[in-house]
């Protein structure tokens, strides 16, 4: 496909008037006849207490917070994305220290005037490691009050630890354990339970040995502390022992005494906690003594804080507290309306944070380390930063002092009535939300989100909770990718100083699965901090590529893990930057921009295909890629298909570059060459594409999580349906082969297979692959998990999605290329092609009923619709029409920039 375009401003359609909402609620509102946002209800009797499952995102870019929406106890949980231990890492190590690892910030808990006295908790964790295979059978089930529910996992032979903390000294009379619901020897048998005032020295307070299984599933055993064990501890732990006899540990539910929702806390009534996917606000709502109380929050990316505001229905009813805790232990201090703490990591980063209240007809005052007030309404600004700067020339840090940047940003936000500062963000965050609608039918009336994602696992459809999945994959990319870092493995919410692979940028697929939405669900400027970061990243990178392959190397690449300092770690995952440079590519085909072309794309184009140039080696004729390696799948060796085919689609896209840009040298020259001499896609004995040079048919048949020998399918383009018809046929093969059980359910494995699927033309299979995220790898609160949580999955279903609905990589505008006849009517606007086109389209009955192209830069435009019809009529904006016959299956026309076209039967 050649490179189009000059470009101008896109013109964008006005969002949808239907609410987009993911609501918890005490009973199902009533049903709303909304389309492609529409509310979605979910019956929950208590709020949040599952950070990963069940609390709620909101961000800015920079900044973020997942909010649990107790009514009385509230956590709101933040982050900074600069939050980072470590650094260079010139070892190439993979570690907390030396390669570092993405930082959770701190909470900030608030108390409503009523709230029982019991303590306030974190959600529980297990520091000896073990992932349950199941995401829900996380630590966190073991304290979510559902006996249904368990933590389970495999022991591997080590102890398995639980551990609380509460927040402040605590002493515990009992706890109790409630068995789950099979396998009787799973069962706790042995264990220690202790308590420690610093998560460091422990004291053995209770132990149990050889304890006989529990006699009934669902059982519940309560155990007493022995009366001279009595002291107040802030952290709890239980130590189990590991079974002998089977692999796995489990238990539904852990109990400490005294701990959870208190009996004296005041009776609530139309509690319901909603994320407003639209306006990127949550609400939380109750009734309280005949008060109704309305507490808000939205993270501002103009005015750069966090908002909290608690309202109620009569004057002088709104009176609490806050505390703010560091994750780090640090000391909070309290004066004025403020509280704040700071600290410095080890490896120097510093930090802030600082919260200040502001009441409406009442007063603040301050204990301790509380802040407290009283009024009509009371509005929260939470501020954190750090001394980070994405800036490889000052060694990563601002020079200017966090405490100083967090005090600014509340005196400037606290100068602006809640209401500009709400419109202001809301005005801002719908510039990107609002492009784009997808409208796949009304929700269920009168369902709960929890009653309808128990039908959709039982088989049931729900064509609106798939078109939500779309929209929430949209949100959580432009709320974690705005102006600074790109989105990690956890977008931007993190709630652990040791996350699941660091929370790092995994190079040989999630942060590049992380973007694939970003052109053609019309969020181009969420891929900036994608480049920006990956330009930074060089210096470094290119340090690492001497180091481990010699001064005399040209260019540069990564190692699989790469954290925010230029640091690389853990395996060497060579094509890692040429396949970040095609999301340069893609950047420039979909909006034209020639200066991005020439000033950020073409230098990391071109070094990237110096470096390949470089490492090939010639054997049997052909150039390969010696010793590689299809990620995370088989052995390393020569001319592994993954690596030959990102080769391929990153020579091809530096000439396409050189071309427009006008480039001929002998880069250019030697690259047309070395890409004629690349060992291409291979058919094997039973027609699947090798994944290698030799079969391995138990590998390639394995179930295996990653498909990286169909990288030319999808993001690639290297084989396709209309110009590569029999690669494409081989394609489907192998797909078929890779199965949809055991390791192939990972969320983003779905995310991409859905992709994969829509690009081969097999619209079934492409439903069956969102079911599947739906159904397998998805949690109450819409996160997908790997397990555990990993955002991949959720950005990545909707850049899968898009295919479905649209595609252009062969030069041509596909509508509705692999849409299932589960989506039987529906329609979308927004959604871009590449050559500047933005595009509306419906159907109904499964056949497209209208279509409107937009064109922005005012390229020809090669159109293919579904039924292949003889001929077409397109009206102009204006007026105009012309008819139009078919040709080889499309219809050809040209476009003015800034003009629509309408395409009638």
């Amino acid at each position: 496909m050649r490179f189009l375009f000059p470009a101008i401003a896109l013109v964008v359609p006005a969002f949808a008037a239907q609410p987009l909402e993911i609501r918890f609620t005490t009973a199902p509102a009533p049903s709303t006849k909304t389309t492609s946002g529409g509310s979605m209800e979910s019956a929950a009797t208590y709020p949040s207490t599952n950070w990963e499952s069940q609390a709620q995102p909101i961000g800015n870019g920079r900044i973020g917070a997942m909010i649990f929406g107790n009514p009385l106890k509230e956590r709101i949980q933040f982050n900074d994305a600069s939050l980072w231990t470590g650094g260079a890492n010139p070892s190439g190590g993979y570690d907390v220290n030396d390669f570092g690892c993405y930082q959770n910030f701190g909470d900030l808990f608030l108390e409503t005037a009523g709230a029982a006295s019991e303590p306030t908790v974190n959600d529980p964790t297990s520091p000896s490691g073990q992932i349950p295979f199941n995401a829900p059978e996380n630590v966190t089930a073991a304290s979510d009050g559902d006996p249904k529910s368990k933590w389970c996992v495999e022991h591997g032979g080590k102890e398995i630890s639980w551990q609380q903390d509460l927040g402040k000294p605590t002493a515990i009379p009992g706890y109790s354990f409630t068995s789950a619901n099979d396998i009787p020897a799973r069962d706790p048998r042995t264990w220690k339970f202790e308590g420690s005032d610093d998560a460091s020295k422990w004291t053995t307070l209770d132990e149990h040995k050889d304890e006989p299984a529990f006699e009934k599933r669902g059982e519940t055993k309560s155990y007493a502390m022995p009366s001279d064990k009595s002291r107040a501890f802030r952290y709890y732990r239980f130590v189990f022992a590991p079974a002998k006899d089977v692999p796995h540990f489990q238990v539904a539910e852990i109990g400490l005494k005294g701990v959870g929702k208190a009996a004296d806390s005041p009776a609530l009534d139309g509690f319901s906690r909603t994320l407003d996917l639209a306006t990127a606000t949550h609400k939380t709502t109750w009734k309280q003594e005949g008060v109704t109380y309305t507490r808000e929050a939205f993270a501002s990316k103009p005015d750069e804080v966090i908002v909290v505001r608690l309202s109620a229905d009569k004057p002088g009813k709104v009176a609490g507290s806050l505390r703010l805790t560091g994750a780090h232990k640090e000391t909070s201090t309290a004066q004025g309306g403020d509280a704040m703490f700071s600290g410095a990591l080890s490896n120097g980063l510093r930090y802030a944070a600082r919260v200040h209240a502001v009441s409406e007809g009442g007063k603040i005052t301050v204990e301790g380390d509380r802040v407290s007030w009283t009024g009509n309404t009371v509005t929260l600004f939470l501020a954190a930063a750090t001394d980070y700067a994405l800036d490889p020339k000052k060694n990563f840090r601002s020079g200017i002092d966090p405490v100083s940047t967090v005090e600014k940003q509340i005196t400037a936000a606290a100068s602006k009535p809640y209401a500009t500062l709400l419109k202001s963000h809301v005005t801002d965050f719908q510039k990107l939300m609002g492009r784009v609608d997808l409208d796949l039918g009304a929700p269920p009336e009168g369902k709960s989100i929890t009653e309808r994602l128990t039908a959709y696992k039982a088989g049931g459809s729900d064509n609106h909770l798939e078109a939500l999945m779309f929209q929430y994959g949209r949100y959580l990319l432009i709320s974690s990718s705005r102006g600074f870092l790109p989105a990690n493995l956890q977008g931007l919410w993190n709630d652990s100083n040791k996350p699941a692979w660091y929370a790092d940028y995994h190079t040989n697929i999630n942060i590049q699965m992380n973007y694939w939405l970003a052109e053609p669900a019309n969020l181009s400027e969420c891929a900036e901090p994608l480049f920006n970061w990956t330009d930074a990243m060089i210096p470094g990178s290119r340090e690492a590529t001497v180091k481990a392959f010699g001064e005399k190397v040209p260019g540069w690449t990564m190692r699989t893990s790469v954290n925010i300092f230029g640091g690389n770690g853990w395996e060497w995952n060579l094509p890692s930057s040429a396949w970040l440079a095609q999301h340069y590519r893609e950047h420039y085909a979909f909006t034209g921009d020639k200066k991005f072309l020439k000033d950020t794309a073409w230098p990391v184009l071109r070094d990237v295909s110096a470096f390949w140039l470089d490492h090939l080696v010639e054997k049997d004729g052909k150039l390969v890629v010696p010793k590689g390696w299809s990620p995370e799948h088989g052995p390393r060796e020569d001319g592994v298909a993954h690596d030959q085919q990102i080769v391929w689609d990153l020579f091809s896209n530096t000439l396409e570059a050189a071309s427009v840009l006008g480039i001929k040298d002998d880069l250019v020259t030697k690259l047309s060459a070395a890409r004629e001499k690349l060992l291409g896609p291979q058919v094997g004995s039973w027609g699947q594409i090798m994944e290698w040079t030799t079969e391995r048919p138990d590998l390639e048949k394995s179930h295996h999580r990653h498909t990286s020998h169909l990288f030319a399918v999808y993001p690639g383009r290297q084989i396709s349906l209309n110009g590569t018809p029999d690669l494409a046929k081989a394609a489907s093969t192998s797909l078929e082969a890779r199965g949809s059980d055991g390791d192939s359910r990972r969320s983003w494995t779905w995310a991409w297979r859905t992709a994969l699927w829509a690009r081969l033309g097999k619209a079934d299979k492409a439903h069956e692959t969102i079911r599947g995220l739906l159904t397998y790898n998805t949690m109450a609160n819409l996160y997908t998990t790997h397990p555990p949580f990993q955002i991949d999955g959720n950005l990545g279903i909707c850049g899968g999605i898009c295919e479905t609905l649209l595609q252009s990589h062969e030069g041509e505008l596909s509508i509705l290329p692999a849409v299932s006849d589960a989506w039987k009517d529906g329609s979308y606007k927004g959604l871009k092609a590449r050559g500047g086109f933005e595009v509306d389209a419906a159907w109904k009955a499964g056949k497209l009923s209208s279509t409107t192209i937009r064109s922005t830069l005012g390229n020809p435009l090669t159109l293919r619709l579904p039924g292949n019809p003889a001929s077409i009529s397109v009206t102009e904006a204006g007026g105009r029409k012309a008819t139009l016959a078919a040709k080889n299956g499309t219809f050809t026309f040209p476009t003015k920039a800034g003009t629509s076209y309408t395409v009638s039967f």
